[in-house]
């Protein structure tokens, strides 16, 4: 392996760290909109509704298998067979 080994291996705990953070401040405020549906302001549930939704957007691409360079590889190897 050389210096480069990825985006989600080199930043994968501050990206996790604010994905659970925004996953805690979306579910709070959520949570706080539907304890007291009255005083709940509409930009309150546009913030949680963000928040879990970076959340689960950070999530996604720390977590998707990311294609191999010996995948790559192949790929381009059955292009120039075929």
């Amino acid at each position: 392996m050389g210096i480069r080994e990825g985006l989600a291996r080199t930043f994968g705990s501050l990206v996790s760290f604010l994905a659970i953070l925004f996953l805690l401040l979306g579910f709070y405020l959520l949570g706080n909109a539907l304890e007291h549906p009255v005083d709940a302001q509409a930009a309150t549930v546009l913030a949680a509704a963000f928040g879990t939704t970076v959340a689960a957007i950070l999530f996604y691409y720390l977590l998707k298998p990311r294609r191999s360079k010996h995948a790559h590889a192949r790929i381009v190897r059955i292009r120039r067979a075929g």
